[in-house]
């Protein structure tokens, strides 16, 4: 393989910290203008990817193309193979990755976000390794810091095993918060009635849900989206007092 442009390593080096990108998440993480245009982008996409640089996941759900580095072009680029994607969860990878890049235009509140294989990276003798949740979020809001755990749900997994780390997280003193994200209502209220049942009603007041309609649908936006945090009805903007949408 030749060797990759600098320019081209610095607009694909995203997916060291992201596993998994779509079009428009390359083109807000660029610092080079001429990559912020739309068809200039695909362009450079489509020749690393027949250079097999890069490879695509067409999502079949929402008939988006999100792009991941090979093996070999993450040793180019000096990432670990940890951030490789897994062909069994790539939908959820995708998801996660566009929802944190949501949640990082919060940048009033958002400090940073670390995904899922990028808190595997600390050392086994950090305290963060007590427990890997999808994405890590610290922020600050209100002059107080905190820490928060990112779990996405696209699909609801057994009642025991939703009630278990439930309660992991809250006798963890890791995690000051965990936002639960899912892709609509039904499944919202599923939890929120297992995890009464299984923990009690004083869960929400650290286990916060939430749901992200237009991200599953391919838009990075969390527009859309409602929630439940201390037993009201909140979205994720309402929370820290955003009116609308952050520009990019």
């Amino acid at each position: 393989m030749e060797l990759l442009q600098p320019e081209y390593k610095t607009f694909i080096s995203p997916l060291i910290d992201w596993k998994v990108l779509d079009i428009h998440s390359f083109m807000n993480n660029s610092h080079f203008e001429k990559f912020k245009n739309y068809k200039y982008a695909v362009k450079i996409l489509q020749r690393l990817r027949n250079k097999n640089i890069l490879r695509v996941y067409r999502c079949a759900f929402n008939r988006k193309n999100y792009y991941y580095l090979t093996k070999h072009s993450m040793n180019i680029l000096g990432g670990q193979n940890n951030a490789l994607l897994n062909d069994e969860t790539i939908f959820h990878d995708a998801m996660v990755s566009s929802l944190c890049l949501s949640l990082k235009d919060l940048k009033k509140v958002v400090i940073s976000i670390d995904l899922e294989h990028k808190i595997k990276m600390v050392n086994s003798q950090s305290k963060f390794d007590e427990i890997i949740p999808d994405a890590r979020l610290v922020g600050k809001f209100n002059n107080h810091n905190f820490c928060s755990a990112i779990e996405i749900e696209l699909h609801q997994k057994e009642k025991s095993r939703i009630v278990a780390k439930a309660t992991n997280y809250l006798k963890s003193s890791i995690y000051d918060y965990v936002f639960y994200f899912f892709p609509d209502d039904r499944t919202l209220k599923n939890y929120d009635k297992i995890l009464k049942e299984g923990v009690g009603d004083f869960y929400n007041q650290k286990i916060f849900l939430f749901t992200a309609p237009d991200i599953m649908n391919g838009k990075n936006s969390l527009n859309g989206g409602n929630g439940l945090v201390k037993g009201e009805q909140k979205s994720i903007y309402e929370l820290f007092s955003y009116k609308n949408e952050p520009v990019h």
